[in-house]
């Protein structure tokens, strides 16, 4: 996890990540997305860490702690080098945060004919929570988990959306928030394919509350 703090002030908005919590020790750090998404992955509940970049890769399993950050960093790199066909932002003149609703406003700009012929993307929007209190058994201590998934508004495999090159798709997504801390509240939104889990692009917005 600090190898991941350390990357997202390197990237700053250029990296979007987010945790997913399987534990019966925390359940106040799980949620409804987190395992319905981890069934998805195929992914084994365990002790040690697993991250996937770009929705379908996985990271390998690396045992020396102080190694992740320079992996990490390659993997990103790597993907940021590559190109996208589509461009999405956050509009900030729709989107904020009540204290029991969250509003966010997105539009998506294809910019290659190719979107046209697909018909398996969705729209993920996850509300995060960051530093959410628990105590760890093993510091003994209160420990803050960062970039908590809460839930991926609408479903937990996100809105299925069709675009087509040359025109832009806005909507405009609302969703309960009333059990949050909204200071913390942020969303990282993705278009990612349920076929194949590929993620084509992500935008963050850290805080909702001005």
């Amino acid at each position: 996890m600090r190898a991941l703090d350390s990357l997202s002030m390197t990237y700053r908005d250029s990296l979007a990540y987010v945790v997913y919590y399987l534990s019966e020790m925390h359940p106040e750090l799980e949620s409804k997305a987190g395992k319905a998404r981890t069934e998805w992955y195929g992914v084994v509940p365990h002790l040690a860490p697993l991250a996937f970049f770009d929705g379908n890769v996985r990271s390998p399993q690396i045992p020396i702690p102080d190694s992740f950050y320079p992996i990490y960093r390659n993997m990103i790199d790597g993907a940021r080098a590559q190109q996208t066909f589509l461009e999405m932002t956050i509009d900030s003149s729709t989107t904020g945060i009540e204290p029991a609703l969250l509003h966010l406003g997105i539009r998506i700009t294809p910019t290659d004919s190719s979107v046209d012929t697909m018909t398996t993307l969705r729209l993920v929007a996850i509300v995060y929570e960051d530093g959410v209190p628990y105590y760890s058994m093993l510091r003994g201590d209160t420990v803050f988990s960062p970039m908590t998934v809460r839930q991926v508004i609408g479903d937990s495999f996100g809105i299925p959306i069709r675009l087509k090159f040359g025109q832009n798709f806005d909507t405009l997504l609302t969703t309960p928030v009333s059990d949050y801390n909204i200071d913390r509240v942020g969303v990282v939104v993705s278009v990612q394919n349920y076929l194949n889990r590929a993620v084509y692009q992500s935008v963050i917005k850290r805080k909702l509350k001005n």
